[in-house]
């Protein structure tokens, strides 16, 4: 069985019961969290490397909390100039402080050092929530799991702000690419200030629009990845795997506090160039794509204080003609764009 199976990479991996799914949570690979429908696992989980992790960037899969900004002056995947994924992001495992039937903490205390030299002590903070969506599911007639993820870094030493920028970003990682829709629902009139694609490579030729929605055909040759401005109110974010029979969606609202540029590139126009709330990327070869969301920074008094990032995941399976009905039911999306 699954949980037999993810218990050889974690044995101290937990398990939360979401309706016609579970919700895993992985102190033993960093914290990272899964779901599964049944026996079958959703997430992107490469059991060899978490088997036999290297002492490189071990790329497992699941959700993972990261920090941002990726690139930039205050970037901490560029500690040392090279793009690397620091320890206490890839290595350092926490501690499950409190589990029930429904809900659960991970907790870790780490160091980081962005591109100014400067050594960031934080908390890592996960608090997991397994939903109920079994009437959902069931008045669809598909199968569903669905959790909450509040997730924090806290300063535990003084940070101004002029040193550290630091915003909570999750990463949620699904397997395959080719043949996969991603979207998004928006409520702004100006579609063309929608996506941000100033990451790397040129996504806009895979972009389309369809009213309030925007389409993004992962696969292809090139890893590619957008941004979503909060200006534009996006509402939600989400996948649908036609081979897999699967619908994801993921939901942030916003929130007081600064947002700032994630992107992995130099950030010529700074760090405040854009405000995005999610995220997309695309991994082509890599055989994988990621749903993002991203929280704001809070600062007092001058000193960066926390940043906080809550994200909802829902994630149903079954025939594309009941998938479609629970889109338009539930989040009011005309799926004839999406589901063919």
């Amino acid at each position: 069985m699954l949980t037999e199976k993810i218990r050889k990479v974690d044995v101290n991996v937990k398990g939360l019961r979401s309706a016609d799914g579970t919700v895993y949570l992985s102190p033993g690979l960093q914290g990272r969290i899964f779901c599964s429908i049944g026996d079958t696992l959703i997430h992107k989980l490469d059991f060899a490397m978490a088997a036999n992790p290297s002492d490189d960037f071990n790329n497992i899969g699941g959700n993972s909390l990261w920090p941002a900004p990726e690139g930039g002056a205050y970037a901490f995947n560029y500690p040392h100039g090279e793009w690397t994924v620091q320890d206490g992001i890839n290595k350092v495992c926490p501690e499950l402080t409190m589990l029930s039937a429904t809900d659960a903490v991970m907790v870790k205390n780490i160091a980081l050092v962005n591109a100014k030299g400067i050594n960031v002590e934080l908390e890592y903070r996960r608090e997991v929530h397994a939903n109920d969506i079994s009437a959902l599911a069931r008045s669809c007639l598909v199968k569903g799991v669905s959790y909450t993820a509040t997730d924090t870094f806290t300063a535990r030493n003084d940070y101004p702000v002029k040193d550290v920028l630091l915003n909570a970003w999750t990463l949620e990682q699904f397997p395959g690419a080719e043949g996969i829709v991603a979207f998004g629902k928006f409520d702004c009139t100006d579609a063309s200030k929608v996506v941000n694609d100033d990451f790397y490579g040129n996504p806009l030729s895979r972009i389309s629009f369809s009213g309030n929605l925007f389409l993004f055909r992962l696969g292809g040759p090139d890893r590619l990845q957008i941004g979503i401005r909060r200006e534009c109110r996006p509402e939600l974010i989400g996948a649908y795997d036609p081979a897999r029979e699967i619908l994801i969606i993921r939901k942030t609202k916003p929130r007081a506090g600064k947002y700032i540029n994630i992107a992995d590139n130099e950030q010529k126009n700074g760090p405040f160039s854009t405000e995005d709330l999610f995220s997309v990327f695309n991994g082509a070869s890599l055989n994988f794509f990621e749903l993002e969301t991203i929280g704001p920074m809070i600062e007092k008094d001058g000193r960066f204080d926390h940043s906080t990032v809550v994200s909802d995941t829902f994630i149903f399976k079954g025939p594309k003609e009941n998938l479609a009905e629970l889109l338009a039911k539930e989040y009011n999306i005309n799926s004839k764009e999406i589901i063919k």
